[in-house]
């Protein structure tokens, strides 16, 4: 068993970890969320880092690194704190690059994965919908075949990036006489189509990113642009959940990121802030405070990075990948919880960032599977 990283993956780190304390210090960090707005130049340098084709096969135009790579990436993104960088950044990898290499077919591969690696298109991800969140297979969204293209109708909600996105990966029922399971497809939708709306929508967090609502009202897509080719109608959900441990680690690594923001930040607060003539890290109750955050960061760590392993060595991992979505975005938030009680009343002000760390973890303990729905999975993994 060997926990070390090798030398170049040591490297990737450093060299994302200088990029963002240049480009993405706290104060501007701060200030874009405050303007809920996202700096374009910033994510065009980071495409410059060569990362955006981190998982992607060299004959498709990438670096065909390893999801250990890729979750690295992920986890020094979301250190900076720096909510709408790691956003865009797996619009690119995960919605895009992830789930065209692993569900395309070699026409949609060739055409896209190239164009993902040099960071040319965003995609979003279109599974959620009003009445359907957990219960994703409940999609009403329709796609009625008429001649060389299908029809969709429909709405879907909480989308990331959808107002942005060049293209939408779309849940759509395409049969409605089989089991909710069996009618299901997916769609690559061109976002500049007929009928395609995006409309942001007003949330308590995650500022420097947008969460849509989506209108589907009689959208032509052709046939060519079913995910997975023609053979891969109503083939849907066996494609979405063939995915999902890749999704999970990557909600589980930016939580990590994230989580580790708010320690560090605790952790130096504790050291500088003084009350009753001594640093406050030095009363038990503080002190006791960020041991239990310390080791619930690297209990964290271990779960995101063994599940990041197991994705490489292609072993079975999806009670792994569900436990780690879970520890993982379970610390953010409570480490989020605990750096406000450290900063007392500062954390509630704008100029520090504790209230934010905490605003921000509630996306990702909602989002790619409820707390409830990661513990129904891994009961039924254990025969429950």
């Amino acid at each position: 068993m060997d926990f070390q990283f090798s030398e170049q993956q040591e490297m990737l780190r450093a060299t994302v970890r200088e990029f963002v304390e240049r480009e993405c210090p706290k104060s501007l960090v701060r200030k874009w969320d405050e303007e809920h707005s996202f700096p374009p130049q910033v994510f065009e340098k980071l495409k410059s880092l060569g990362v955006m084709g981190i998982i992607t096969p060299a004959e498709y135009g990438g670096t065909g690194g390893s999801i250990l790579d890729y979750t690295i990436v992920c986890e020094e993104l979301s250190r900076s704190g720096f909510w709408g960088l790691a956003s865009y950044f797996n619009a690119v990898i995960m919605y895009g690059a992830d789930m065209i290499y692993h569900c395309g077919n070699e026409e949609q591969k060739r055409y896209f994965l190239p164009r993902l690696c040099r960071g040319e298109l965003l995609f979003a991800y279109g599974i959620t919908e009003p009445d359907s969140g957990s219960d994703a297979a409940a999609a009403r969204t329709s796609a009625v075949e008429q001649g060389d293209h299908y029809v969709l109708n429909g709405t879907k909600m909480f989308i990331t990036l959808a107002d942005k996105a060049d293209y939408t990966i779309t849940l759509a029922r395409t049969n409605k006489d089989v089991s909710k399971h069996k009618g299901l497809s997916l769609f690559i939708v061109d976002t500049k189509s007929d009928g395609y709306s995006a409309r942001p929508l007003k949330k308590m967090g995650g500022f420097t990113d947008t969460t849509c609502e989506v209108v589907f009202d009689n959208v032509k897509v052709p046939k060519a642009n079913v995910l997975g080719g023609p053979e891969a109608v109503n083939r849907g959900w066996q494609l979405l959940i063939s995915t999902l441990e890749t999704e999970h680690l990557e909600v589980a690594a930016n939580s990590l990121g994230y989580a580790q923001a708010a320690f560090d930040d605790s952790l130096q607060y504790a050291k500088e802030r003084n009350a009753f003539d001594q640093p406050i890290g030095k009363f038990q109750a503080i002190s006791h405070m960020l041991a239990e955050m310390a080791v619930d960061l690297h209990l964290a760590r271990l779960c995101v990075y063994h599940l990041a392993w197991l994705r490489d060595a292609d072993k079975p991992c999806y009670r792994e990948s569900c436990m780690a979505k879970l520890v993982a975005t379970e610390c953010w938030t409570n480490m989020a919880h605990r750096a406000m009680q450290i900063f007392g009343g500062y954390s509630l002000m704008y100029e520090y960032d504790a209230q934010r760390y905490l605003r921000d973890s509630y996306i990702l303990l909602i989002g790619g599977g409820t707390r409830q729905i990661q513990k129904n999975m891994i009961a039924k993994s254990l025969g429950l």
